[in-house]
């Protein structure tokens, strides 16, 4: 199986969008969330772009449209959970969602990724220069979700290629695929 890392592209005129207080949408560690009350994303100010893509960039985190939503529902792809949130643009959406990465897996290649800054609060490296996957890891390692990060840096997201072919096939905007790379 092919997997791919999504990298959110931003559209022509599209917005870039922060997390108001209490902020509540980054897991270091992948779990299921629940929260009672939903998050408030707003555009940010500073920028004149409003434009918004099915794929929101949010800092550290990928919002979904609703469009999105289905496409994982209909398909019964794992490895993700949605968790709602109120979107303030020019006006406000309520159909939105943050992409709780709950599936994790060591493929990182460390070495080759460039990887600093170990932590345990953060249950992996702060920064990787490259996502460079450990051909060894990867190879021993059985996938069982259609969606993950990698455990030892959480920061982008990889998908499966029907994961990747549904959304494309959808013409979803506001990402990119790249291929996993592999270290030699």
């Amino acid at each position: 199986m092919n997997y791919y890392l999504i990298f959110g592209r931003l559209q022509k005129n599209e917005a870039s969008f922060k997390e108001l207080e209490p902020k509540k949408l980054n897991f270091p560690h992948p779990a299921y969330a629940l929260h009672q009350k939903r998050s408030l994303i707003q555009v940010k100010e500073n920028y004149d772009e409003r434009g918004m893509s099915d794929f929101l960039k949010k800092g550290i985190g990928l919002l979904a449209s609703s469009k999105v939503q289905q496409i994982f529902f209909k398909h019964g792809f794992t490895g993700l959970q949605f968790l709602p949130v109120y979107v303030k643009n020019e006006k406000d959406f309520i159909d939105y969602a943050f992409i709780n990465p709950i599936a994790h897996y060591d493929l990182l290649d460390p070495i080759a990724s460039e990887a600093e800054d170990f932590t345990d609060s953060l249950g992996g490296f702060s920064f990787v220069f490259d996502q460079i996957i450990d051909r060894r890891k990867f190879g021993t390692t059985k996938i069982e979700h259609d969606c993950f990060t990698l455990s030892t840096y959480k920061s982008n997201y990889y998908v499966s290629e029907p994961v990747k072919l549904a959304l494309e096939a959808a013409g979803v905007t506001g990402i990119t695929f790249i291929p996993m790379e592999f270290s030699s």
